[in-house]
Parts: structure tokens; C-alpha cells; sequence
């Protein structure tokens, strides 16, 4: 599903209520608050982004609930990402009576609230892992309290409906399991000779990861399409290392929203701090063997 341009002035709740029925998509909201807030943090700039997705990718794993977030700290910018199914919205909407903006603040504002409350254990980076064992609260917890400092927020809609990508998963397996290190920066690559003409490495071209990398792949020259191969394996293996259960998630998830088989194994979620996995059971890593025989040994 290719992502297709917003018209001008589209109504936000019109657009969810199009949201397709049988695809894993997602379409992003622009939310904005009054300038005059002192509420910004002390040291970095925080950034919410707000997405509505259709269903669930991680679907698998039981009580997910139906909100979500993650947490990327980038130069000078802490960047929370919230993710809504569009059920939930709507369900709220309809218990504020039909206002959009307030449905979402309810869990927009609590977010931002939490994010400025916690700021420094954000900014220490193992945030995303800590809350996925439960060892500190997540940004979601305190959603019936008041954060009436923000208000409502106005809304747009800043794309319209598209496939839920790399990305969005990856924050998506954030949430259940931790911090999954891939490396989803441009991709440039050293030039070679002799310089290849029709090559658009050659020609110096910086490509997005890893979509872009792998279609451009089939014009590069013979040497840039195995440094490309070098960058992909490297990524992929740091990712996998990084947290091999979260990267069988990411798999998993994968195959599922582009409808592909799908690995046997269910990965689940780190147990929650003070649980133990019974030594018969599935090892919570994803490997597919009984806890005893794997981390359990």
C-alpha cells in the first residue's frame, strides 16, 4: 500500500474512519499544543508523534492492551512515539462525545506529561528495556490522572493511510521487548574504481534504509552492490545481537503485515521482574525450546 497525499484541510476523523479493514496500516496525526505551555524539558527538545494503526502486528502476544510507545533519543532531540489502533480511538471518541482532539489528548497529554516527569531516566537511554521488565513505570500508566496543563490539542493529519513499516515495528517491539539496536540511518557508500557512470552509489547518492539501499541495489556497480550486502549483514547482525528475542519479534511481525509465512516460533515478552518462566515452558526468547533447555539452563 503506497502512502498517498493528504488533500488539504482533510478531516482527521474522516480519515480514520477509512482506514482499510484488512491491512496492517498506519496513518500519522500531527498534534499541536499552545506555545505559551511551560512545560518543555530541561535539557532536550521533545518531540510526540502520534499514529493510529489498523491492527496489531504483535498481535500474538496476550493482554497487549491497545497503546503503545517508544522512546529514541537523537542529537538534541527526545522523541516519543505514540501508537494507537484505530478501535481505541474510536471507542473514545465516542466517550467524548464525538471529540477527536480529546480522545487523542487523553493519551497524547499523558504521555507528554510522563515524558517531562521522567526526563533524566529517558535520557539515560535504558528506559525502553527497564519498562519492558517492569522494573519503572510505562508512559502510558498514569492515563486517568489529570494533565489538564495541556489542554486539547488541535489535530492534523500529516500523511494519509500506508503499510505499517521497519520503523513503526521496531517501535512497536520496543514496547513489548526492549530496545532493538538497528541502525536505520542513510546509508552512503565509500566511492570505488573505477567509478561506475550509471551507478547511483558512484554518483555519491545517500539511499534510507533499508527500503531504499534495497532497490537501489539492482543499478549499483558489482563493488558497491557487495559493500551494500556488507552494510545490510552488519546492520542486521547488530540488530539480532542486540536483543534476540525482540529481532525474532521484528521477523515475525514482518512476515505478518506483508502476509508472508510466518515463523513457527511466537516470541514473548521479557517476564515481568520478580516472574520466573516454569522450566517446561516456552523459553520467552522465541527459540522454540523449553525454558530449561535454553536461558533457563
Amino acid at each position: 500500500m503506497a502512502t498517498q497525499p493528504v488533500p488539504q484541510n482533510v478531516d482527521p476523523a474522516a480519515l480514520l474512519n477509512a482506514a482499510p479493514d484488512d491491512e496492517f496500516a498506519l496513518v500519522e496525526l500531527r498534534l499541536d499544543w499552545p506555545y505559551d505551555l511551560d512545560v518543555y524539558p530541561k535539557h532536550k527538545q521533545l518531540w510526540l508523534r502520534c499514529f493510529v494503526i489498523t491492527q496489531d502486528p504483535l498481535g500474538w502476544i496476550a493482554d497487549r492492551g491497545d497503546a503503545w510507545t517508544a522512546v529514541t533519543l537523537e542529537d538534541d532531540v527526545l522523541e516519543v512515539d505514540l501508537y494507537l489502533t484505530v478501535d481505541i480511538v474510536r471507542r473514545t471518541i465516542e466517550e467524548t462525545e464525538g471529540n477527536l482532539a480529546a480522545a487523542i489528548g487523553r493519551y497524547a497529554s499523558t504521555v507528554m506529561a510522563a515524558a517531562l516527569e521522567r526526563e533524566e531516566e529517558l535520557l539515560e537511554g535504558d528506559y525502553p528495556n527497564r519498562a519492558a521488565r517492569g522494573e519503572v513505570p510505562r508512559l502510558l500508566e498514569d492515563l486517568d490522572g489529570d494533565h489538564g496543563s495541556f489542554g486539547t490539542p488541535s489535530i492534523q493529519a500529516r500523511r494519509s493511510w500506508s503499510t505499517i513499516g521497519l520503523g513503526a515495528l521496531t517501535d512497536l517491539v520496543q514496547h513489548a521487548f526492549g530496545h532493538v539496536d538497528l541502525d536505520r540511518s542513510n546509508v552512503t557508500l565509500d566511492p570505488v574504481e573505477p567509478a561506475d557512470e550509471e551507478c547511483p552509489a558512484c554518483k555519491g547518492h545517500a539511499f534510507g534504509y533499508p527500503s531504499s539501499l534495497e532497490d537501489a541495489k539492482q543499478t549499483m556497480c558489482e563493488k558497491h552492490k557487495a559493500a551494500a550486502v556488507a552494510v545490510n549483514t552488519a546492520r542486521l547482525l547488530r540488530a539480532r545481537e542486540s536483543n534476540p528475542a525482540g529481532w525474532r519479534a521484528v521477523d515475525k511481525a514482518v512476515m505478518r503485515v506483508n502476509k508472508a509465512p510466518e515463523p513457527y516460533y511466537a516470541p514473548q515478552p521479557p517476564r515481568v521482574v520478580g516472574e520466573t518462566p516454569a522450566r517446561n515452558e516456552p523459553c520467552p526468547c522465541g527459540s522454540g525450546k523449553k525454558y530449561k533447555r535454553c536461558h533457563g539452563a
